[in-house]
């Protein structure tokens, strides 16, 4: 009964994890310090390892695209690196000794497209590693798939000719009313400035 019992909770943690982690939460303080002390000694050390086994396969497949993986074992740690032309958007994604019970941290260390949108997009990849039944990589392959979406189809600013803006690393944002084309807003500035008006640099109607 002990051994199929540990079976049944590794197995519950391997595919519903979010469940068993309400069920923690829930449970006394002495239960579940028990339950944490067994998760940490026994079966967190089997779920990192297939985890970090499973990110380990999928990172040559995923580094010939957009994204790379490194799996950093004695930390518990992944990074994980989202390339658009010559800018990168990295993804720290740390393990508790409990995981998958303890609150996975994740952070970005450095941002395409503005703070605050990155922050959104870190947002939604905590709330699925903490309220869905998704393991590692397929967290972190939704946080690709939603990068993707997000850069598909963005056109290059006609002053400087890049999707993202070198300094700021802004997507173009402000499109003009005749031609719809859009601008980085320094871009933009710069050439207001520049040309002594405010016409479209494209179109050179009023913008």
């Amino acid at each position: 009964m002990e051994r199929y019992s540990s079976f049944l909770y590794l197995e519950s943690l391997r595919h519903i994890p979010a469940i068993v982690r309400k069920w923690w939460h829930r449970s006394s303080t002495r239960q579940a310090h028990t339950i944490d002390k067994i998760t940490t000694n026994y079966v967190s050390p089997i779920l990192c390892q297939e985890d970090f086994t499973t990110l380990t396969n999928k990172k040559d497949r995923d580094g010939r695209n957009s994204m790379q993986i490194k799996v950093l074992t004695q930390v518990r740690e992944i990074i994980a690196t989202y390339s658009l032309e010559e800018a990168k958007m990295e993804l720290l994604v740390s393990l508790p000794s409990n995981y998958p019970l303890g609150a996975i941290k994740v952070e970005c260390k450095k941002h395409i497209g503005g703070k605050f949108q990155a922050r959104e997009i870190i947002k939604q990849l905590s709330i699925y590693l903490t309220h869905q039944n998704g393991r590692l990589y397929d967290g972190i392959h939704i946080w690709k798939k939603n990068l993707d979406r997000k850069f598909e189809g963005v056109e290059e600013c006609y002053v400087c000719y890049s999707v993202l803006h070198q300094e700021n690393l802004q997507l173009p944002r402000l499109a003009c009313k005749t031609c719809k084309k859009k601008f980085h807003s320094t871009c933009l500035y710069r050439w207001f400035t520049s040309s002594n008006g405010s016409t479209c640099p494209l179109c050179r109607n009023i913008f």
